[in-house]
């Protein structure tokens, strides 16, 4: 299922298809887990169990596979995602490119259209956005998209900022 379709990129439900390339893409590049998971690579099996737990193979909010329409190739992960990192219920926008989709303006593409879809799909009055605290290229992202530091937090995956926009 198409969730989002913006003017390079399309975000869509995520299929057992895609698990290899994700594997090969994201989850076995080290610098990419590091600014995402905060840990070591994956081994093919955890990126299963992973995707399996976390995918989005339904709905229009979940983590989804993000597509270059150019070449139709699978780039990476995206999508808005529930949270509650400021003590309400929230959404979350989220992008995890391969590396060499880095620097290409599709972090802000993608982030654009997530923000729209919480605003007028979701009606919330405000997105939150996390980043490992060193990970300067998404940070640049979120601050060119409006998102203002908001404080930091304990996840999972490490210590993150915290970055809010209100509408």
């Amino acid at each position: 299922m198409q969730i989002l379709n913006t003017q390079r990129l399309l975000l869509r439900t995520m299929n057992e298809e895609d698990f290899d390339i994700l594997y090969e893409n994201i989850f076995s590049n080290i610098n990419v887990v590091r600014n995402t998971f905060g840990s070591s690579m994956f081994s093919k099996e955890q990126t299963i169990d992973f995707l399996n737990d976390n995918g989005n193979f339904t709905d229009k909010v979940g983590l989804s596979v993000l597509i270059e329409k150019e070449t139709n190739s699978v780039i990476g992960l995206a999508g808005s995602l529930k949270c509650e990192y400021l003590n309400e219920e929230d959404y979350e926008i989220g992008f995890i490119l391969q590396e060499s989709s880095w620097g290409k303006g599709y972090a802000k593409e993608i982030g654009l259209a997530q923000i729209e879809q919480i605003k007028n799909e979701l009606n919330k009055n405000r997105a939150i956005a996390v980043a490992a605290l060193d990970n300067v290229g998404s940070i640049k992202s979120l601050e060119s998209l409006g998102f203002e530091f908001a404080g930091q937090t304990d996840t999972s995956r490490g210590k993150r900022n915290i970055y809010i926009i209100d509408f």
